[in-house]
């Protein structure tokens, strides 16, 4: 029998006020906290730290029943609702029932090795291609994630979903300005900005044991200001009549091929 701390009726109960409040930017900022949904991805994120709490739908499936024992076992409240009240926190179409609501990561990025791979990220705005970049980045090593003003929020819903719950793993550091944190460490990072244009990576070796690359927008590149800071353009080779790729796409072939030509043997995490 699931014991559980309160049972929630009213939609204006103080905790899904501010769950409500998470699925924005301000929200999120404003809380210092971000929703997980989903009992695989909760699950995981138990292994690496502590909700604040967790919400299970009364009609939650029960594999998200089990997820739920397991946060009471690690001294998390657990929080029931009817469904109703749940779907106005969910972010999927298809729920299973349990969202858990988790502190936000502090990344100090001036205690960040520059080694390995910094990733920066130029007006990334949709939450898909943000979240898949993320996963990318925690599959290959990136020692840092980076996005500037004008992406979307690394820790929105949809982003969280999109990077299966990896936002909480690989260290991102958000709204930077990219310009100013590029020309506070030129003597350290190789920046190296993703365009068609550019030199094929078949043929670019790092010049040192760590390189920034930059990716930009999806419809426009990398914006004027942070291409001036970029030391050189890089393109990945493509079969004759195909220009572009999309931005997470472009960002994972990058990852994969430049965290394995610099030196990455020591991981922030």
């Amino acid at each position: 029998m699931l014991l559980l701390n309160i049972k929630i009726v009213s939609s204006a109960n103080a905790r899904l006020k501010i769950a409500r409040n998470l699925h924005s930017r301000s929200g999120i900022l404003k809380q210092g906290l971000f929703i997980m949904e989903g009992p695989r991805f909760v699950h995981d994120y138990m292994s690496r730290g502590k909700p604040e709490w967790v919400f299970l739908s009364e009609e939650a499936a029960p594999h998200s029943r089990e997820v739920a024992e397991k946060a009471l076992e690690y001294n998390t409240e657990v929080l029931e609702l009817p469904g109703k009240l749940f779907a106005g926190i969910s972010d999927t179409e298809a729920s299973q029932g349990i969202a858990a609501i988790c502190p936000l990561p502090e990344t100090d990025i001036d205690s960040i090795p520059r080694k390995g791979v910094f990733l920066f990220l130029d007006g990334i705005a949709d939450p898909g291609n943000m979240g898949t970049i993320i996963r990318s980045a925690a599959a290959f090593g990136c020692s840092v994630v980076i996005a500037g003003k004008g992406s979307c929020c690394p820790f929105a819903p949809k982003v969280t979903r999109a990077s299966a719950g990896l936002n909480s793993v690989v260290p991102i550091e958000f709204d930077t300005e990219l310009v100013s944190f590029m020309k506070n460490n030129a003597d350290v990072i190789e920046f190296l900005g993703a365009d068609a244009s550019g030199e094929n990576i078949s043929n670019v070796r790092p010049l040192g044991s760590c390189i920034g690359l930059v990716i930009g927008s999806e419809a426009h590149g990398i914006s004027l200001e942070v291409a001036r800071h970029v030391n050189r353009m890089i393109s990945i080779p493509m079969a004759q009549g195909v220009d572009s790729l999309n931005a997470a796409v472009s960002a994972s072939i990058l990852l994969y091929h430049f965290t394995a030509t610099v030196d990455d043997s020591k991981k922030y995490y």
